[in-house]
Order: C-alpha cells, then sequence, then structure tokens
C-alpha cells in the first residue's frame, strides 16, 4: 500500500467534526476564558481557590484544544501520553515555581513596609532623603 493510500485511509477511519461542532467547541472554550476572566477579576471572592482554579480550567482549556481541534482523541494512544506528560510537567513546574517564591518578600510592591503595614514615606524615616523637588 503506497503512502498516499495510507494516509486516505487513515483519514477516513474518523467522522469528520462538523461545523456545528466546531462552533460548539469554540462557544465552550469562550465560556471557560470568560469564566477565568471573571475568577481573577474577583479574587477577594475565591480566596485560596483563585490559583487551582484557573489551572483547572486551564487544564480543561488544554484538553479540549488537543482532543478536538488536533483530532488527537482519533490517533494512537501514544500522542495523547505525550501531550498529558507535557501538560502535567508544564504543571508540575508552574506550581515549583509558585511555591518557591510564595513569601518571597523581595520582590512586593511598595518593599517591607509594604507587608509590615507601616505609613511611614522616605522623607519621614530617619536618615531618608527628601523627596527631589519637581520643576
Amino acid at each position: 500500500m503506497s503512502h498516499e493510500a495510507h494516509a486516505a485511509e487513515s483519514h477516513e477511519e474518523h467522522p469528520p467534526t462538523t461545523i456545528r461542532e466546531y462552533v460548539m467547541i469554540g462557544l465552550v472554550l469562550t465560556v471557560v476564558t470568560i469564566v477565568e476572566l471573571w475568577a481573577s477579576y474577583n479574587e477577594p471572592i475565591l480566596g485560596s481557590l483563585l490559583v487551582p482554579a484557573l489551572f483547572i480550567m486551564s487544564a480543561f482549556k488544554f484538553a479540549v484544544v488537543v482532543a478536538m481541534f488536533m483530532h488527537l482523541r482519533f490517533e494512537h494512544s501514544l500522542l495523547w501520553k505525550l501531550f498529558s506528560f507535557g501538560l502535567v510537567l508544564g504543571t508540575a513546574m508552574i506550581l515549583a515555581m509558585t511555591l518557591l517564591f510564595w513569601n518571597d518578600a523581595t520582590d512586593a510592591v511598595g518593599g517591607p513596609e509594604f507587608h509590615t503595614g507601616s505609613t511611614l514615606n522616605e522623607a519621614s524615616k530617619p536618615g531618608g532623603a527628601p523627596a527631589p523637588a519637581k520643576h
């Protein structure tokens, strides 16, 4: 069997995705994205559940795109396992970096005073320099 015949035969194995299915997939992905945006702008409501919720929604969108748009659900299971491994590895790396720098106050906006609740500005601190004059 020639390569072209085999390629044509492999494309005939699964039913084609219809335009209606693509529109439905797009709508689902849009709704999940809207929920992600809502969640990120309403952090006080979700609190510590925000990051896990965003991870779960992102993983869901990844799975839908890979399975439906890349037609991975019709391919050999090894490809699905490779993409899943990449997702797990990427998630583990992000979680490791997040946990590594979770309590690092050196990059906080406003410096250490921001975390201690001090309201002193630089000019009123002992030895602090006054703010430069505006011209």
